[in-house]
């Protein structure tokens, strides 16, 4: 491991060795299953990330100055019909900031999703596409609390439009409250300030189980590669090139009525996709959410 001095580090030297994943906090949970219509599934979560220690394009390990990163997240899914429902997914506020720099906040950018059921009654089955639209803060300076002269960008948003496509499967057992789910995901990325970027395709799984007819916990495994091969600094701040494994365990227990409270770990590995261009250190998060029951 290559060690950086700490006091002497510049920030445009950081730049080079940022990666801001703006979706990797989130573990986007996906199932085959779609909600019944006028079902409805609300959350509002807080997650929180610090980490010294960056994957580089060739997978090294470096140590450089603390970044952090918060977000307060908004989720939400709809059914429209029996077959169809909208999901969004909504970084409401995110600040980002390096020990050596303030803490800049914005707008995340906007995901929606419009999933269909392809199979519903023996093996859920479901297709969904979804765009994510770059509202947030793609240009965001920090400046350094060292030098005054010295800034870095820590957007809020990618600044680029990108689409995902998934095609999930799901089963629960009849006469035990556990279920899994898999999916496969490809994400089609565009560009952003003509810089582009490397296509990804994502895959992951999950079970969970109920604890006397009360509190649900999961466990998730989710890997992400990149298409291309990417070998040169484009722009990392946008993602380009990263690689990653990522596992999490959650669980939720209700609290009040419809309302139910969830907390949820996440962290790295390298045993599907080693990390590449990552900033890995485990993510908490913490939330409440409501679902509505169709009338």
């Amino acid at each position: 491991m290559q060690r950086i001095n700490k006091q002497r580090i510049q920030l445009k030297v950081l730049f080079l060795g940022l990666f801001l994943s703006l979706s990797a906090l989130t573990s986007f949970a996906q199932s085959g299953w779609t909600k019944a219509k006028g079902e409805g599934f609300y959350q509002l979560s807080f997650q929180t990330f610090s980490s010294d220690n960056y994957y580089t394009l060739a997978g090294e390990l470096l140590e450089t100055n603390q970044f952090s990163q918060q977000s307060v997240v908004f989720y939400g899914e709809y059914g429209v019909t029996e077959k169809f429902t909208i999901i969004a997914n909504l970084p409401l506020q995110t600040w980002n900031g390096f020990e050596t720099t303030e803490t800049v906040n914005g707008l995340g950018d906007l995901r929606l999703e419009f999933k269909h059921a392809l199979l519903k009654k023996y093996l859920p089955l479901s297709i969904s596409v979804a765009p994510e639209i770059p509202i947030g803060r793609a240009n965001n300076f920090a400046k350094s609390t060292v030098n005054d002269f010295d800034e870095i960008n820590l957007p809020s948003g990618d600044g680029e439009f990108n689409v995902w496509t998934t095609l999930a499967s799901s089963f629960a057992l009849p006469n035990a409250p556990f279920y899994g789910s898999i999916f496969a995901a490809y994400n089609f990325r565009t560009e952003y300030d003509d810089v582009s970027f490397s296509d990804q395709i994502a895959i992951g799984a999950e079970i969970g189980y109920q604890i006397a007819d009360l509190v649900w916990v999961n466990a998730r495994l989710n890997a992400l590669n990149s298409v291309d091969e990417v070998l040169v600094a484009t722009d990392f701040v946008r993602g380009d090139g990263t690689e990653y494994t990522s596992f999490s365990f959650g669980a939720s227990v209700p609290v009040y009525k419809d309302f139910s409270l969830s907390v949820n770990y996440r962290n790295y590995a390298d045993f599907i996709y080693s990390r590449r261009n990552i900033y890995s250190a485990p993510t908490w998060s913490v939330g409440i959410y409501y679902q509505r029951k169709p009338n």
